[in-house]
């Protein structure tokens, strides 16, 4: 679906969420640099697998759980439109004046950055209507400002980062929102 702001961007959604009927909707949102929609990392999708490197698996979990998705594309016309006014836009015609009242966020890398612009842009319905973020190294440089928003953001994400240590032990927490290992050390497979 495009955004009316642009002749060249565009998302993907199933019809629930396009309809504004889904009441849970989950929402992925992809890092910087050359990864389109439904990809977590090139990368992993040429010399591993489509399912490892891709977002694939994640639809295919949350459509089994009854969930709408939304798979943005920030990074598809850059010289028009940034990732985050593009995901801003996404949120503005989907989520805004629908009944959904359960949103779960996963970004990768930059998508943390936009998620960040998200809450900014809607605290509302970050305080009210978003479930959990999950982000894998994330790179938010900071957040909100806000501070009933970034306490509401920090009882609700997690960050998961490159470690040595096994899967989910507590790292750190950073600006308030728990670090924990993603079980490995490569950025790329932080998703996985």
């Amino acid at each position: 679906m495009k955004i009316a702001e642009s002749k060249l961007s565009f998302f993907f959604a199933n019809h629930e969420v396009i309809q504004k009927v889904a009441p849970k909707i989950l929402v992925l949102i992809h890092g910087n640099g050359a990864v389109r929609a439904g990809q977590w990392s090139i990368k992993i999708i040429l010399n591993s697998s489509l399912e490892k490197g891709s977002q694939l698996p994640f639809i295919k979990m949350a459509n089994d759980q009854g969930y709408g998705v939304i798979v943005t594309n920030g990074n598809q016309e850059l010289q028009r439109m940034s990732p985050e006014d593009h995901a801003s836009a996404v949120w503005e015609k989907l989520i805004t004046g629908s009944c959904c009242d359960h949103v779960i966020i996963i970004a990768h890398s930059y998508g943390g950055q936009v998620t960040m612009n998200l809450a900014r842009c809607f605290p509302g319905d970050f305080l009210h209507r978003v479930k959990a973020v999950y982000l894998a190294d994330s790179v938010h440089y900071g957040m909100t400002g806000i501070p009933l928003l970034d306490q509401r953001l920090c009882d609700i994400s997690l960050n998961y980062v490159t470690s040595d240590c096994d899967l989910d032990t507590l790292i750190e927490f950073e600006d308030g929102i728990k670090c924990i290992s993603s079980g490995t050390t490569r950025h790329e497979w932080t998703s996985w």
